[in-house]
Protein backbone atom coordinates (compact mmCIF):
# COMPACT_ATOMS: atom_id res chain seq x y z
CA UNK A 1 0.00 0.00 0.00
CA UNK A 2 1.36 3.46 -0.44
CA UNK A 3 2.45 4.99 2.48
CA UNK A 4 1.26 8.11 1.61
CA UNK A 5 -2.14 7.00 1.47
CA UNK A 6 -1.55 5.04 4.41
CA UNK A 7 -1.04 7.76 6.52
CA UNK A 8 -3.91 10.20 4.71
CA UNK A 9 -6.04 6.59 6.31
CA UNK A 10 -5.00 6.78 9.61
CA UNK A 11 -5.11 10.23 10.29
CA UNK A 12 -8.62 10.51 8.75
CA UNK A 13 -9.39 7.51 11.39
CA UNK A 14 -8.03 9.39 14.26
CA UNK A 15 -9.74 12.64 13.13
CA UNK A 16 -12.84 10.96 13.30
CA UNK A 17 -12.12 9.08 16.44
CA UNK A 18 -11.45 12.27 18.27
CA UNK A 19 -14.94 14.02 16.68
CA UNK A 20 -16.77 10.82 18.34
CA UNK A 21 -14.94 10.94 21.53
CA UNK A 22 -15.67 14.93 21.53
CA UNK A 23 -19.54 14.00 20.87
CA UNK A 24 -19.73 11.21 23.54
CA UNK A 25 -17.96 13.77 26.20
CA UNK A 26 -20.88 14.81 28.81
CA UNK A 27 -20.50 19.06 29.44
CA UNK A 28 -18.68 20.05 31.93
CA UNK A 29 -20.97 20.23 34.89
CA UNK A 30 -21.72 23.75 36.32
CA UNK A 31 -20.10 24.14 40.03
CA UNK A 32 -22.16 24.21 42.79
CA UNK A 33 -20.79 26.82 44.19
CA UNK A 34 -21.94 28.99 41.48
CA UNK A 35 -25.70 27.59 41.24
CA UNK A 36 -26.49 27.99 44.90
CA UNK A 37 -26.54 31.70 45.36
CA UNK A 38 -29.36 32.41 42.71
CA UNK A 39 -31.26 28.91 44.15
CA UNK A 40 -31.27 30.59 47.60
CA UNK A 41 -32.47 33.76 46.51
CA UNK A 42 -35.07 32.44 44.83
CA UNK A 43 -36.47 30.51 47.88
CA UNK A 44 -36.05 33.51 49.72
CA UNK A 45 -38.24 35.76 47.49
CA UNK A 46 -40.55 32.51 47.41
CA UNK A 47 -41.29 32.15 50.47
CA UNK A 48 -41.52 35.88 51.68
CA UNK A 49 -44.18 36.41 48.75
CA UNK A 50 -46.36 32.99 50.81
CA UNK A 51 -45.54 34.93 54.20
CA UNK A 52 -48.54 37.35 54.88
CA UNK A 53 -47.98 40.70 56.73
CA UNK A 54 -49.24 40.98 60.41
CA UNK A 55 -51.37 44.11 60.93
CA UNK A 56 -51.86 44.90 64.44
CA UNK A 57 -54.87 46.06 65.26
CA UNK A 58 -56.51 47.30 68.51
CA UNK A 59 -59.80 47.66 69.76
CA UNK A 60 -62.99 47.31 71.97
CA UNK A 61 -65.67 45.40 72.42
CA UNK A 62 -68.96 47.22 72.45
CA UNK A 63 -72.66 46.85 72.19
CA UNK A 64 -72.41 47.70 68.36
CA UNK A 65 -69.74 45.07 67.96
CA UNK A 66 -68.98 42.39 70.07
CA UNK A 67 -65.11 40.24 70.08
CA UNK A 68 -67.07 37.37 68.98
CA UNK A 69 -68.44 39.60 65.84
CA UNK A 70 -65.13 41.59 65.06
CA UNK A 71 -63.23 38.01 65.04
CA UNK A 72 -65.56 36.83 62.08
CA UNK A 73 -65.14 40.01 60.21
CA UNK A 74 -61.21 39.08 60.90
CA UNK A 75 -61.49 35.81 59.47
CA UNK A 76 -63.87 37.20 56.31
CA UNK A 77 -61.23 39.15 55.56
CA UNK A 78 -58.27 37.05 56.20
CA UNK A 79 -59.98 34.51 53.70
CA UNK A 80 -60.16 37.42 50.99
CA UNK A 81 -56.66 38.56 51.68
CA UNK A 82 -54.48 35.90 52.44
CA UNK A 83 -51.46 37.74 51.86
CA UNK A 84 -52.81 39.79 55.03
CA UNK A 85 -52.63 38.30 58.74
CA UNK A 86 -54.58 40.28 61.16
CA UNK A 87 -53.12 40.51 65.34
CA UNK A 88 -56.57 41.68 67.18
CA UNK A 89 -56.26 43.02 70.69
CA UNK A 90 -59.51 43.64 72.34
CA UNK A 91 -59.20 46.29 75.07
CA UNK A 92 -61.21 48.13 77.48
CA UNK A 93 -62.07 51.90 76.19
CA UNK A 94 -59.99 53.68 79.22
CA UNK A 95 -57.18 51.06 77.99
CA UNK A 96 -57.13 51.69 74.94
CA UNK A 97 -56.53 55.19 75.66
CA UNK A 98 -53.85 54.73 77.73
CA UNK A 99 -51.47 52.65 75.34
CA UNK A 100 -52.51 54.66 72.26
CA UNK A 101 -51.79 57.91 74.29
CA UNK A 102 -48.08 56.55 75.81
CA UNK A 103 -47.49 54.81 72.43
CA UNK A 104 -48.13 57.93 70.62
CA UNK A 105 -46.05 60.26 72.91
CA UNK A 106 -43.40 57.77 72.57
CA UNK A 107 -43.67 57.52 68.83
CA UNK A 108 -43.52 53.72 69.03
CA UNK A 109 -45.19 50.64 69.78
CA UNK A 110 -48.41 51.91 68.57
CA UNK A 111 -50.78 49.64 66.61
CA UNK A 112 -50.92 49.80 62.53
CA UNK A 113 -54.53 50.40 63.09
CA UNK A 114 -57.25 51.53 65.45
CA UNK A 115 -59.21 54.03 66.53
CA UNK A 116 -57.92 57.48 66.98
CA UNK A 117 -60.77 59.01 69.32
CA UNK A 118 -58.78 61.77 70.67
CA UNK A 119 -58.27 65.10 68.79
CA UNK A 120 -55.13 65.27 70.19
CA UNK A 121 -54.02 62.01 68.44
CA UNK A 122 -54.58 63.27 64.95
CA UNK A 123 -50.76 64.48 64.25
CA UNK A 124 -50.05 60.73 64.59
CA UNK A 125 -52.31 59.56 62.47
CA UNK A 126 -51.03 58.78 58.51
CA UNK A 127 -52.90 61.03 55.91
CA UNK A 128 -54.82 58.71 54.10
CA UNK A 129 -55.68 61.37 51.18
CA UNK A 130 -53.10 59.37 48.43
CA UNK A 131 -54.61 56.29 49.45
CA UNK A 132 -58.04 57.55 48.51
CA UNK A 133 -57.01 59.04 45.05
CA UNK A 134 -54.78 55.72 44.36
CA UNK A 135 -57.67 53.70 45.05
CA UNK A 136 -60.20 53.24 42.46
CA UNK A 137 -62.33 50.75 43.89
CA UNK A 138 -62.75 53.66 47.49
CA UNK A 139 -64.93 55.86 47.28
CA UNK A 140 -65.63 59.10 50.18
CA UNK A 141 -69.09 59.99 49.05
CA UNK A 142 -70.18 56.97 50.23
CA UNK A 143 -70.50 58.19 53.83
CA UNK A 144 -72.96 60.65 55.25
CA UNK A 145 -71.27 63.67 54.19
CA UNK A 146 -71.74 64.99 58.00
CA UNK A 147 -70.11 61.92 59.39
CA UNK A 148 -66.81 62.02 56.95
CA UNK A 149 -66.57 65.91 57.73
CA UNK A 150 -66.54 65.81 61.38
CA UNK A 151 -64.66 62.38 61.61
CA UNK A 152 -62.15 61.48 58.82
CA UNK A 153 -61.21 65.27 57.98
CA UNK A 154 -58.60 67.32 60.30
CA UNK A 155 -57.49 70.88 58.37
CA UNK A 156 -56.34 69.56 54.51
CA UNK A 157 -55.61 65.62 55.80
CA UNK A 158 -57.91 62.72 55.74
CA UNK A 159 -56.50 61.04 59.44
CA UNK A 160 -59.50 58.24 59.50
CA UNK A 161 -62.95 56.66 58.39
CA UNK A 162 -65.90 56.85 60.32
CA UNK A 163 -67.36 53.79 61.47
CA UNK A 164 -70.81 53.47 62.63
CA UNK A 165 -73.04 56.92 63.91
CA UNK A 166 -74.94 57.13 66.63
CA UNK A 167 -76.93 60.32 67.47
CA UNK A 168 -78.92 61.59 70.01
CA UNK A 169 -82.63 61.63 69.90
CA UNK A 170 -85.48 62.25 72.25
CA UNK A 171 -87.59 59.31 72.76
CA UNK A 172 -91.30 59.52 73.92
CA UNK A 173 -93.25 56.68 75.64
CA UNK A 174 -96.57 56.78 73.70
CA UNK A 175 -98.50 54.60 76.65
CA UNK A 176 -97.62 57.47 79.06
CA UNK A 177 -99.21 59.97 76.51
CA UNK A 178 -102.30 58.28 75.92
CA UNK A 179 -102.88 57.74 79.33
CA UNK A 180 -102.27 61.22 80.07
CA UNK A 181 -103.94 62.32 77.14
CA UNK A 182 -101.26 64.50 75.77
CA UNK A 183 -100.96 64.90 71.90
CA UNK A 184 -97.59 63.38 70.85
CA UNK A 185 -94.65 65.98 69.64
CA UNK A 186 -93.81 66.47 66.25
CA UNK A 187 -90.59 66.82 64.67
CA UNK A 188 -90.51 70.63 64.33
CA UNK A 189 -91.19 71.29 68.03
CA UNK A 190 -89.67 73.82 70.06
CA UNK A 191 -87.97 74.17 73.41
CA UNK A 192 -90.73 75.98 75.03
CA UNK A 193 -93.29 72.84 73.43
CA UNK A 194 -90.50 70.56 75.06
CA UNK A 195 -91.19 72.08 78.43
CA UNK A 196 -94.77 72.13 78.59
CA UNK A 197 -95.18 68.84 77.40
CA UNK A 198 -92.73 67.61 80.02
CA UNK A 199 -94.71 69.79 82.90
CA UNK A 200 -98.45 68.23 81.61
CA UNK A 201 -96.14 64.60 81.73
CA UNK A 202 -95.05 65.05 85.54
CA UNK A 203 -96.96 63.19 88.34
CA UNK A 204 -95.42 62.91 91.94
CA UNK A 205 -98.25 60.33 92.63
CA UNK A 206 -96.79 58.05 90.10
CA UNK A 207 -93.07 59.31 90.67
CA UNK A 208 -93.18 60.03 87.08
CA UNK A 209 -91.48 62.72 85.07
CA UNK A 210 -92.38 64.56 81.84
CA UNK A 211 -88.78 64.84 80.92
CA UNK A 212 -84.60 64.58 81.30
CA UNK A 213 -82.50 67.69 81.15
CA UNK A 214 -79.75 68.12 78.49
CA UNK A 215 -75.76 66.69 79.13
CA UNK A 216 -74.47 69.60 78.50
CA UNK A 217 -74.04 73.73 77.07
CA UNK A 218 -73.03 74.12 73.52
CA UNK A 219 -74.59 70.99 72.11
CA UNK A 220 -77.71 70.53 69.81
CA UNK A 221 -80.46 72.26 71.85
CA UNK A 222 -77.90 75.59 72.30
CA UNK A 223 -77.00 75.30 68.26
CA UNK A 224 -80.75 75.26 67.61
CA UNK A 225 -80.35 78.47 69.47
CA UNK A 226 -77.45 79.91 67.11
CA UNK A 227 -75.83 80.03 70.46
CA UNK A 228 -71.59 79.32 70.20
CA UNK A 229 -69.06 79.79 73.08
CA UNK A 230 -66.74 82.11 70.94
CA UNK A 231 -66.40 83.90 67.44
CA UNK A 232 -66.08 80.94 64.24
CA UNK A 233 -62.04 82.20 64.25
CA UNK A 234 -61.33 81.18 67.61
CA UNK A 235 -60.39 84.54 68.67
CA UNK A 236 -63.28 86.20 70.77
CA UNK A 237 -65.82 84.91 73.60
CA UNK A 238 -67.12 88.51 74.42
CA UNK A 239 -70.41 88.70 72.85
CA UNK A 240 -70.74 84.69 72.25
CA UNK A 241 -70.48 83.17 75.81
CA UNK A 242 -72.53 86.00 77.01
CA UNK A 243 -74.68 87.07 74.37
CA UNK A 244 -78.29 86.82 73.23
CA UNK A 245 -78.45 83.69 71.51
CA UNK A 246 -76.28 81.80 74.62
CA UNK A 247 -78.37 83.52 77.31
CA UNK A 248 -81.60 82.66 75.90
CA UNK A 249 -80.34 78.83 75.88
CA UNK A 250 -79.19 79.01 79.73
CA UNK A 251 -82.52 80.67 80.00
CA UNK A 252 -84.47 77.71 78.68
CA UNK A 253 -82.46 75.59 80.73
CA UNK A 254 -83.35 77.09 83.50
CA UNK A 255 -87.28 77.27 83.13
CA UNK A 256 -86.76 74.05 82.51
CA UNK A 257 -85.00 72.87 85.95
CA UNK A 258 -86.83 75.01 87.85
CA UNK A 259 -90.65 73.17 86.35
CA UNK A 260 -90.02 70.53 88.11
CA UNK A 261 -90.66 68.12 85.33
CA UNK A 262 -86.98 66.56 85.08
CA UNK A 263 -84.88 64.45 87.76
CA UNK A 264 -82.33 66.73 89.68
CA UNK A 265 -78.73 65.40 89.90
CA UNK A 266 -79.41 64.28 93.41
CA UNK A 267 -82.26 61.95 91.80
CA UNK A 268 -79.97 60.47 89.03
CA UNK A 269 -77.13 59.98 91.52
CA UNK A 270 -79.42 57.60 93.76
CA UNK A 271 -81.01 56.04 90.76
CA UNK A 272 -77.41 55.66 89.62
CA UNK A 273 -76.30 53.69 92.57
CA UNK A 274 -79.66 51.39 92.16
CA UNK A 275 -78.81 50.62 88.43
CA UNK A 276 -81.25 52.79 86.94
CA UNK A 277 -80.17 54.95 84.18
CA UNK A 278 -82.35 56.95 81.94
CA UNK A 279 -83.39 54.50 79.68
CA UNK A 280 -84.18 52.46 82.48
CA UNK A 281 -86.89 54.95 83.84
CA UNK A 282 -88.21 55.35 80.50
CA UNK A 283 -88.70 51.76 79.76
CA UNK A 284 -90.40 51.45 83.53
CA UNK A 285 -92.87 54.67 82.38
CA UNK A 286 -91.11 57.02 84.53
CA UNK A 287 -89.99 59.19 82.45
CA UNK A 288 -92.15 59.96 79.84
CA UNK A 289 -89.35 61.41 77.21
CA UNK A 290 -85.73 61.19 77.34
CA UNK A 291 -82.78 62.32 75.38
CA UNK A 292 -81.04 58.67 74.56
CA UNK A 293 -79.42 57.27 71.78
CA UNK A 294 -79.36 54.73 69.09
CA UNK A 295 -78.34 52.09 71.96
CA UNK A 296 -81.06 53.25 74.04
CA UNK A 297 -83.55 52.65 71.05
CA UNK A 298 -82.58 49.20 70.52
CA UNK A 299 -82.78 48.03 74.15
CA UNK A 300 -86.63 49.55 73.79
CA UNK A 301 -87.26 47.84 70.66
CA UNK A 302 -86.14 44.47 72.20
CA UNK A 303 -88.03 44.73 75.37
CA UNK A 304 -91.55 45.90 73.26
CA UNK A 305 -91.95 49.24 74.07
CA UNK A 306 -94.31 51.42 72.48
CA UNK A 307 -92.56 54.16 71.85
CA UNK A 308 -91.48 57.13 69.03
CA UNK A 309 -88.36 58.98 68.27
CA UNK A 310 -88.15 62.93 67.27
CA UNK A 311 -85.28 65.06 67.54
CA UNK A 312 -84.12 67.70 69.92
CA UNK A 313 -86.60 70.43 70.32
CA UNK A 314 -85.52 73.08 67.86
CA UNK A 315 -86.32 77.13 67.49
CA UNK A 316 -88.90 78.30 64.73
CA UNK A 317 -86.91 79.40 61.61
CA UNK A 318 -83.55 78.24 63.04
CA UNK A 319 -81.21 75.87 61.64
CA UNK A 320 -81.78 72.32 63.66
CA UNK A 321 -79.12 70.34 64.24
CA UNK A 322 -78.22 67.10 65.96
CA UNK A 323 -75.44 65.84 68.17
CA UNK A 324 -74.42 63.10 66.28
CA UNK A 325 -71.15 60.91 66.39
CA UNK A 326 -68.85 58.26 64.62
CA UNK A 327 -65.37 56.35 65.67
CA UNK A 328 -62.71 57.88 63.55
CA UNK A 329 -60.63 54.66 62.47
CA UNK A 330 -57.00 55.31 61.44
CA UNK A 331 -53.95 54.02 60.57
CA UNK A 332 -50.83 55.24 62.75
CA UNK A 333 -48.39 57.14 60.18
CA UNK A 334 -45.49 55.47 61.81
CA UNK A 335 -46.93 52.08 60.19
CA UNK A 336 -44.02 49.80 58.67
CA UNK A 337 -47.28 48.54 56.41
CA UNK A 338 -48.53 51.21 54.52
CA UNK A 339 -50.23 49.66 51.95
CA UNK A 340 -51.53 46.58 53.50
CA UNK A 341 -52.88 48.63 56.69
CA UNK A 342 -55.05 51.00 54.13
CA UNK A 343 -56.46 47.80 52.55
CA UNK A 344 -57.82 46.83 56.15
CA UNK A 345 -58.93 49.87 57.13
CA UNK A 346 -61.08 50.32 53.98
CA UNK A 347 -62.37 46.94 54.16
CA UNK A 348 -63.48 47.27 58.18
CA UNK A 349 -64.66 50.69 57.83
CA UNK A 350 -65.87 50.59 54.20
CA UNK A 351 -69.28 48.68 52.99
CA UNK A 352 -68.31 45.24 53.34
CA UNK A 353 -66.80 45.32 56.63
CA UNK A 354 -69.56 47.87 58.22
CA UNK A 355 -72.61 45.40 56.80
CA UNK A 356 -70.70 42.48 58.71
CA UNK A 357 -70.83 44.36 61.58
CA UNK A 358 -74.43 45.88 60.82
CA UNK A 359 -75.89 42.02 60.29
CA UNK A 360 -73.64 40.59 63.17
CA UNK A 361 -73.71 42.91 65.30
CA UNK A 362 -75.75 46.11 66.62
CA UNK A 363 -73.29 48.47 64.40
CA UNK A 364 -75.63 51.20 62.31
CA UNK A 365 -73.23 51.74 59.83
CA UNK A 366 -71.74 55.43 58.30
CA UNK A 367 -72.88 54.23 54.76
CA UNK A 368 -76.60 55.19 53.73
CA UNK A 369 -76.54 52.40 50.75
CA UNK A 370 -75.68 50.10 53.61
CA UNK A 371 -77.91 51.34 56.12
CA UNK A 372 -80.82 51.33 53.94
CA UNK A 373 -80.35 46.94 53.92
CA UNK A 374 -80.86 47.19 57.60
CA UNK A 375 -83.28 44.36 58.80
CA UNK A 376 -85.87 47.09 60.25
CA UNK A 377 -85.15 49.44 57.77
CA UNK A 378 -89.16 50.64 57.24
CA UNK A 379 -90.31 50.54 60.59
CA UNK A 380 -91.61 53.63 62.62
CA UNK A 381 -88.60 54.02 64.29
CA UNK A 382 -85.36 53.24 62.48
CA UNK A 383 -86.96 56.26 59.80
CA UNK A 384 -87.52 58.05 62.97
CA UNK A 385 -83.34 57.95 63.31
CA UNK A 386 -82.54 57.93 59.86
CA UNK A 387 -83.97 61.53 59.54
CA UNK A 388 -82.48 62.94 62.43
CA UNK A 389 -78.95 61.29 61.09
CA UNK A 390 -79.63 63.84 58.36
CA UNK A 391 -79.92 67.32 60.24
CA UNK A 392 -76.75 69.68 60.43
CA UNK A 393 -74.32 67.87 62.95
CA UNK A 394 -72.69 70.03 66.21
CA UNK A 395 -69.63 68.31 65.54
CA UNK A 396 -68.93 70.91 62.48
CA UNK A 397 -68.44 73.34 64.26
CA UNK A 398 -67.20 71.49 67.75
CA UNK A 399 -64.60 69.46 65.39
CA UNK A 400 -63.04 72.05 64.29
CA UNK A 401 -63.04 73.96 67.53
CA UNK A 402 -61.14 71.89 69.76
CA UNK A 403 -60.52 74.51 71.92
CA UNK A 404 -64.50 74.57 73.52
CA UNK A 405 -63.59 71.06 75.02
CA UNK A 406 -60.03 71.60 75.68
CA UNK A 407 -60.10 74.49 77.78
CA UNK A 408 -63.22 77.19 77.71
CA UNK A 409 -65.96 74.44 78.63
CA UNK A 410 -63.88 74.40 82.10
CA UNK A 411 -64.26 78.37 82.32
CA UNK A 412 -68.03 77.77 82.20
CA UNK A 413 -69.50 74.80 84.46
CA UNK A 414 -69.78 77.16 86.89
CA UNK A 415 -73.11 78.75 85.46
CA UNK A 416 -74.22 74.98 83.98
CA UNK A 417 -73.68 73.63 87.53
CA UNK A 418 -75.46 76.93 89.42
CA UNK A 419 -78.46 76.23 87.41
CA UNK A 420 -78.47 72.72 87.53
CA UNK A 421 -78.79 72.76 91.59
CA UNK A 422 -80.96 75.77 91.24
CA UNK A 423 -78.13 77.82 92.71
CA UNK A 424 -78.87 80.83 90.42
CA UNK A 425 -81.64 83.28 90.14
CA UNK A 426 -82.86 83.59 86.66
CA UNK A 427 -82.32 87.25 86.53
CA UNK A 428 -78.94 86.98 87.34
CA UNK A 429 -77.54 84.37 84.19
CA UNK A 430 -76.45 88.00 82.05
CA UNK A 431 -74.52 88.69 85.01
CA UNK A 432 -73.13 85.16 85.84
CA UNK A 433 -72.08 84.62 82.02
CA UNK A 434 -70.40 88.00 81.74
CA UNK A 435 -68.10 86.99 84.70
CA UNK A 436 -67.05 84.35 83.20
CA UNK A 437 -65.90 85.60 80.03
CA UNK A 438 -62.33 86.96 81.34
CA UNK A 439 -61.81 83.34 82.35
CA UNK A 440 -63.18 81.80 79.30
CA UNK A 441 -60.98 84.32 76.57
CA UNK A 442 -57.93 83.38 78.59
CA UNK A 443 -58.44 79.60 78.26
CA UNK A 444 -59.25 80.34 74.92
CA UNK A 445 -56.04 82.55 74.49
CA UNK A 446 -54.04 79.85 75.63
CA UNK A 447 -55.59 76.91 74.07
CA UNK A 448 -55.03 78.27 70.59
CA UNK A 449 -51.44 77.98 70.15
CA UNK A 450 -51.39 73.99 71.09
CA UNK A 451 -54.28 72.90 69.49
CA UNK A 452 -55.49 75.73 66.64
CA UNK A 453 -58.97 77.15 65.98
Amino acid sequence: MDKTRYLSSMTLVAILAMIMVACAAPAAPVAPAEQAPAEEQAAVEEAEMEEPVTIEWWTVASEEYSEEAQSGLVAQFEAEHPHIKIDMTILPDSALSEKVTTALGAGEGAPDVTFFWDNNWYPEALDLTPYIEADPDFDPGIYFPGFYNTRAKWGDKVVGLPLGVGANLVMYNKDVFDEAGVPYPSEDWTTDDFTEIATQLTDPDLKRWGGDRPRGPYRAVFFNYGARPYSDDSTTVEGYLNGPESVAAYTWLWDLVNSGSTPTPADIEVLGTEGTGPVDLFLAGRLAMATLNQGHMLNAVNAGANFGIVPEPMQPEKESYVHGWALTSSIWKNTEHPDEAWEFLSYWVGPEGQKYLMENGNLFPSIPSILEQYKDADEEYAQAFFKVLEQEQDAEWLGSHPCYRGAVQRAVGDVWDKIMFSDLERDQIQAELDAVVPAAQQALDDCVPRLGG
